[in-house]
Formats: structure tokens, C-alpha cells, sequence
């Protein structure tokens, strides 16, 4: 077992039974971060704690657990019952779930009623009714359902239908109805109504086709003209309809195409919902992650929660990479169902096709949703609220500078300043930095060398901008005292003083966050005692990864935002930036290293004469194997150039 295991985790480990049930992991304060199930709990809990290949998420989330319970029970099925339970209860934040707590929209038709009222409804009862969801969007769920009720006259309304009341509502003369409340139809006729939405709902566009068909020629034979025109209305609507779908040819089988996607701590679910042949329906759930887990990980968490709470269940899950365990959630969807069930990870052939278009639409849903997010002013507003408030701030941190460092076993040690300005990256006053004095895997005097970089140029710059009075020249961002701050107001624009100025070294930043934890935070304070700076007029904060925990001078405990908060979503995304700005740098240099070859050591072979030589002889043996009188020949080399390669090689 690693070392950092502790012995009550030890004793448990080594008593575990092979038998299924639900494992919940705890911390050190003897919270839930993670709750599964598995077939065996011996073997599977146990291997989390094995050395080896491993994900980003399993590595961090051991470092985490300080003490684990287990739950037995009879199958697997039952585990993962147990488990949903268990999550939804305790929302763990190892587990992915949807970021949305709130209940979803769903169309409620009561069913169990004489004449079924058609509606929405955020909560599915056991009441005999026949739901239709998820919806994420309650645009989308209003567009359909007004579309249906064009199709289909049925009622929406809630009056009590026991007894008929003597005139209809304006929805009858607008066609919208056809008014049981006053029985001027049948109850076949009413229930035929209601039938074809339900089958439109479902996808089962031929069947409603063929009864609304029959129903027209019946009208029509009757010489009920009037009634046959709505039904040839309804039908030519219903075409337009269908041929507007997407053609699948996967021979009318009903089957639900997932996707996952995730961009640092972003991260979308996709469902296309094809029914009768067709794609009907498609819905995209945001979810809350940790930020290491693979597209499996995601899956399996995903696919669980969906079906938990989706109302109908398909004959066939793709899924756009494997489950983990696919063999109990199958086992579980068809005991919902009622019918053998599905989960497939397809690898050719038109299924893959769909998977593919999947992924494709979870990507792109993904990168438009972090674009309406990042052109939110109001949400940007509130999440710097949100920061300001939880640090206890004096004003808002309209310029956040976040520093980080990267590099591989303390070798090309990198770091990297980002600036985000009124909760918008600035990527042209990012700056890198090589780390020359700090040891390679010293990473706290490496974020000290930096930051000693980074404060001696603003010191040297605020006091050569300073006034006559000794006062600092105006911020480019006017500073907003956080009591006076309002989510909802535009924000100051720049000060024309320092607006757009080049200097940025100068620039007064209103936080300044730092990735890691108290040790960090610890080697950034040195540096800002060396300089004479407080943190109380540049407030200095770090963020650890494992928990998401923000430290500040003077408080020994962290401090937790709401894992899915708008604040916590900004810390996350400059936290995020400062990282991969280090790594593409520390990338860049690595390359750049990994191209050197001789020729670049060798005095008087630059650039250009190095590629004329390459291309001339194709590798270094055979410049190696060439004659002086040879290597001259090369465009722009000279007869001594030639000579000084030749001794060299």
C-alpha cells in the first residue's frame, strides 16, 4: 500500500468482504467525497489503493480518503439502487451529477384520468400518469408541447371534469380544444386525441400517421368535411414534422446515443433520443466535475444519475466510450423496463456514426456554453462578487494576476502570469517566465523567484509613477468598494490615464491568486515582505487542487465556495488558464530542446545554414560522411564554415 494510507484505511482494506455493496469514501473531516458500488467489494476498493496506472481523479481522490464504510448487499443491481440513493442524498464531490440541482422539466399526461390533461411538471410521482423527459430547456419543452397541442386538440386546463359545464373556453374556438369539459366529444373521441400525442411523444410517427389517416377517410365517408380537412392539417403538419428529423435507417429501434465532454472543469452530457428511425429529441446537461475524470469516469456517473431520473428507458444505451461496469446498469434498465436492455460502446458501422455526431454536438454545446458564460457580464459580475465576499475583500477583484509553475522532475522550470480583467482573460498582458536561480524541483522557491520578478518591476513602476505628493498615479480599473457593489450595474469602465498603457508591470492587481496550497501561499508572503507590500492593500490568495480550497494570510482554516457557484467557476477557470499557459510554455521549451542537435553547438551554423545542410544531405551521418569541398557547396556556407564543421564532426 502507498505510504500516505492510513492505518484505519489499512485495517479496512485488509478485512473487506468479496461481496457486492456501496463503498463511501471519506476525508479528514470525515465528510463523503466519493460513494460506488461494486460487484466485489474486496477486489474493487482495494484497487484504488494499488500502485500503478491510475487516473488523475483516482490519484487525487486517495490522497483524500482518511477513513472509508462499506454497505453489503444481495446483487449488483441492488448496489447501484443503494448507490443513487446514496449520492443523491450526499452529492459527493468526486461523484459527477448534474451541476443543475434544480428538477428538471418533464410533460406530465394524466393518464389515469377519464379525459388526460397534458402539462409539465418538475417532480415524477408514482400517480399513474405517463412522464416525458428530461427537458433541460424550458423553451424547447413550450415549443414542443405547443406544436403538439396544434396536432392534437387536447386539454391543458385543470378544471374539475365531473361535471360539464354549459359553454368552452376560447381554446375550443381557436382549435386548441375540442372541450371534453362540455362533452361536445366522446370519450373515444377524446382518448383518440390524447393517444396520438402520446404517440407522437414517443416517436411513433407511423402508427399516429395511419390512425389519423383512418380517422380523415372515416370523416370524409361520413361526410364529415370539416372534421377530415383538420385531420389531412394535422397529418401534412405531422410530415413536415417528420421529414425535418434525422434519418438514422437503424430499422425503427429505440435507442438513446450519449456523449460526454470536458474542458478543464467545464464539462456537457449529450442524449439523442431516436425513436421509430428518427431522431426525435435531443438534450444537453451540464455537470459538475472534479477536472481529472476520463470520458468513462463521466459516463459511468452520468448514465446512472440520467436514468434514475429519466421516465422512459430504450431498448438500446450507446455510449461514446465503455463503462466500466455496463453488465449491472443493464441488469437495472431492464428491471425498469421490463424488456432486456442494452449498453453498447459500438466500435464501426452506422452506430459509431452515431456516437460520433454525439461527441461532435457535446463539444461544440460545451465551447458555446462557456462563450455565453464568459459574455454574461452579469453572471462575470456576480461570480467577482462571489470571490470578493468569501476572501473578505475590501473591493472588488476587478484585476485578478494568477501565477503558476510547470515542469518535468525539476527540469525546464517555467512560470506563468495570466490576467483576467473584470472576469475576462487578457491574454495580451500574459506573461512566462524561464526560472533560472530556484532548484529544479523546488517549486516554492520557484514561485518566489517569480513573483520577486514579477513586484520588483511594479515597484520600480509605482514609484516612478508616483505624484509629486508621494500618492500612486489612478488604476486603469477604477476600484469598487465590494459593500457598494451591485451584480446587476455596469461595472466603471477604464481609466483614461492607464488605459491600454503598455506598462502593465505597473498595473495595481486587486487579488492575487496562486496555485497550491498553504506552502505557496507561504513563499508568495515572503516575497511580498521583502517588497514592503501588504495583503491588505494587494490582497494575496492560493487555491489547492485537491479540494478546491482557498487559503489567505492570517487564517489557518480554508475557505470553501459552492462547488457549483459562479465564483468557484471563475477561481477554477483562472486557476485553469495559469496552468495550461505554464505547460504550453514549459511544452514549447521542451521541443525547442528536443530539435537540437550537434550542428547547433557548433560556432559559425545558424539557423538557416543548419536547414540549407539537412536539406542538402538529409541527416546528420551524411553531412558527417561529406567532404569539406562538398559541405561549401551548400548555399550560404563558405570554404572556412565547411572546414570548422568538418574538424567539429
Amino acid at each position: 500500500m502507498p505510504a500516505a494510507v492510513s492505518a484505519s484505511v489499512e485495517e479496512k482494506l485488509a478485512g473487506l468482504p468479496d461481496a457486492p455493496g456501496v463503498y463511501l469514501m471519506r476525508g479528514a473531516q470525515s465528510d463523503i467525497v466519493y460513494i460506488g458500488k461494486a460487484r466485489s467489494l474486496r477486489s474493487r476498493v482495494r484497487s484504488y489503493f494499488r500502485r500503478g496506472d491510475r487516473t488523475a481523479k483516482t490519484i487525487s481522490l486517495v490522497q483524500r480518503v482518511a477513513d472509508l464504510d462499506i454497505i453489503v448487499t444481495d446483487s449488483e443491481v441492488e448496489a447501484l439502487l443503494l448507490e443513487n440513493n446514496l449520492i443523491k442524498e450526499h452529492r459527493p464531490p468526486f461523484n459527477v451529477t448534474f451541476r443543475d440541482d434544480k428538477g428538471y422539466l418533464y410533460v406530465k399526461i394524466t393518464v389515469d384520468e377519464i379525459y388526460p390533461r397534458v402539462g409539465t411538471t418538475r417532480r415524477i410521482l408514482k400517480d399513474g400518469a405517463l412522464y416525458f423527459g428530461p427537458f433541460t430547456s424550458a423553451k424547447s419543452v413550450r415549443q414542443t408541447l405547443k406544436l403538439l397541442n396544434r396536432l392534437f386538440p387536447y386539454r391543458t386546463c385543470t378544471i374539475d371534469m365531473g361535471t360539464p359545464i354549459p359553454r368552452p373556453c376560447l381554446k375550443y374556438h381557436l382549435g386548441l380544444c375540442i372541450a371534453p369539459c362540455t362533452r361536445y366529444c366522446t370519450v373515444e373521441e377524446y382518448t383518440a386525441v390524447v393517444d396520438g400525442a402520446i404517440g407522437f411523444m414517443r416517436g411513433d410517427y407511423d402508427h399516429v400517421v395511419e390512425q389519423l389517416t383512418d380517422q380523415m377517410w372515416s370523416a370524409a365517408e361520413a361526410h364529415d368535411y370539416e372534421g377530415a380537412a383538420k385531420h389531412r392539417d394535422r397529418l401534412r403538419a405531422i410530415d413536415k414534422v417528420v421529414a425535418e428529423q434525422k434519418i438514422t435507417d437503424l430499422r425503427g429501434g429505440q435507442i438513446d446515443v450519449i456523449a460526454v465532454a470536458r474542458e478543464g472543469r467545464e464539462a456537457q452530457a449529450t442524449v439523442l433520443r431516436i425513436r421509430g428511425g428518427k431522431m426525435i429529441g435531443r438534450g444537453a446537461y451540464e455537470l459538475a466535475v472534479t477536472g481529472e475524470e476520463t470520458d468513462g469516469e463521466m459516463l459511468d456517473d452520468f448514465v446512472r444519475e440520467y436514468y434514475d431520473r429519466a421516465p422512459e428507458v430504450p431498448l438500446l444505451v450507446l455510449t461514446s466510450a465503455r463503462l466500466s461496469d455496463p453488465e449491472p446498469l443493464a441488469a437495472w434498465l431492464s428491471a425498469m423496463r421490463g424488456a432486456k436492455v442494452e449498453v453498447r460502446a459500438p466500435q464501426r458501422g452506422q452506430k459509431r456514426k452515431l456516437v460520433a455526431m454525439a461527441a461532435r454536438n457535446v463539444r461544440e454545446t460545451l465551447q458555446i456554453e462557456r462563450t455565453r458564460w464568459l459574455n454574461s457580464g452579469r453572471k462575470l459580475r456576480q461570480a467577482l462578487l462571489e470571490v470578493g465576499t468569501a476572501l473578505a475583500l475590501e473591493r472588488l477583484p476587478r484585476r485578478i494576476e494568477a501565477y503558476d509553475i510547470s515542469h518535468i522532475q525539476g527540469s525546464l522550470v517555467v512560470g506563468s502570469l495570466v490576467v483576467f480583467e473584470d472576469g475576462v482573460a487578457k491574454k495580451g498582458k500574459y506573461r512566462r517566465f524561464k526560472v533560472r536561480s530556484a532548484p529544479g524541483n523546488d517549486d516554492f522557491e520557484s514561485m518566489r523567484e517569480v513573483l520577486r520578478r514579477r513586484f520588483a518591476r511594479y515597484t520600480e513602476n509605482a514609484a516612478a509613477g508616483a505624484a509629486s505628493d508621494g500618492t500612486l498615479r489612478p488604476r486603469a480599473l477604477a476600484a469598487v468598494p465590494l459593500h457598494e457593489m451591485d451584480a446587476d450595474a455596469e461595472l466603471p469602465a477604464p481609466s483614461n490615464v492607464t488605459a491600454g498603457s503598455s506598462n502593465e508591470w505597473g498595473s495595481v492587481p486587486d487579488l492575487v491568486l496562486i496555485d497550491g496550497g498553504k506552502g505557496q501561499l507561504s513563499a508568495a508572503l515572503d516575497v511580498f515582505r521583502e517588497f514592503g507590500l501588504d495583503p491588505a492593500e494587494i490582497p494575496l490568495a492560493a487555491i489547492a487542487k485537491q479540494r478546491e480550497e482557498l487559503f489567505v494570510p492570517g487564517r489557518s482554516g480554508p475557505i470553501l465556495l459552492p462547488h457549483d457557484s459562479d465564483g468557484m467557476r471563475l477561481v477554477q477557470r483562472i486557476r485553469d488558464e495559469a496552468h495550461r499557459f505554464a505547460v504550453s510554455f514549459h511544452i514549447k521549451l521542451r521541443t525547442k530542446k528536443g530539435r537540437r542537435s550537434i550542428l547547433d553547438e557548433i560556432p559559425g551554423i545558424g539557423p538557416k545554414r543548419k536547414r540549407a545542410l539537412i536539406r542538402a544531405f538529409g541527416s546528420l551521418e551524411r553531412i558527417r560522411q561529406a567532404s569539406a569541398t562538398e559541405l561549401a557547396t551548400v548555399d550560404g556556407m563558405t570554404a572556412s564554415a565547411a572546414r570548422a564543421l568538418k574538424e567539429a564532426l
